[in-house]
């Protein structure tokens, strides 16, 4: 103990090494636990929540048709203010398959919430008139749950 400056420098590369095996070992457990992203959210108890995200192959395939046909207009579902959010919950899955494949015949046969819609984004003239296969649409609603 005749350096003091020795012992300290010894005390911090201990406690680097630690922390960075420590990160390690997280980052390690969530890999092999298969969790790719996750939220917290606040609940209306003020307790925070997390919300965790796992890819199955369903959610990569609604993940491919949304990146394909959706991202031309909706850039991304995880987007800050974004219309999106929540549709599957808002509107339901019948619904919304039905929203997604005829949008046209919902205006003709003036669906309140279609109109709503048409007029609240600027009426432009992008209609949803997807013809998708039930299993399209269900892989669809799973990535967008």
């Amino acid at each position: 103990m005749n350096n003091p400056r020795k012992l300290i420098l010894k005390i911090i590369t201990a406690s680097c090494v630690v922390l960075a095996l420590s990160i390690g070992v997280f980052i390690f457990v969530i890999k092999k636990n298969g969790i790719t992203e996750f939220d917290s959210i606040i609940n209306d108890d003020k307790q925070a929540v997390v919300k965790i995200k796992q890819t199955s192959p369903e959610f990569k395939l609604g993940e491919s048709i949304f990146m394909q046909d959706c991202k031309k207009c909706h850039v991304s579902k995880e987007m800050n203010h974004n219309y999106i959010e929540g549709v599957v919950e808002n509107v339901g899955i019948s619904y919304l398959k039905l929203y997604l494949t005829k949008q046209d015949s919902l205006l003709k046969a003036k669906d309140k919430y279609a109109l709503e819609l048409k007029e609240m984004w600027g009426n432009n003239g992008t209609i949803h008139k997807f013809n998708y296969t039930e299993d399209e649409l269900d892989v669809l609603i799973e990535y967008l749950k």
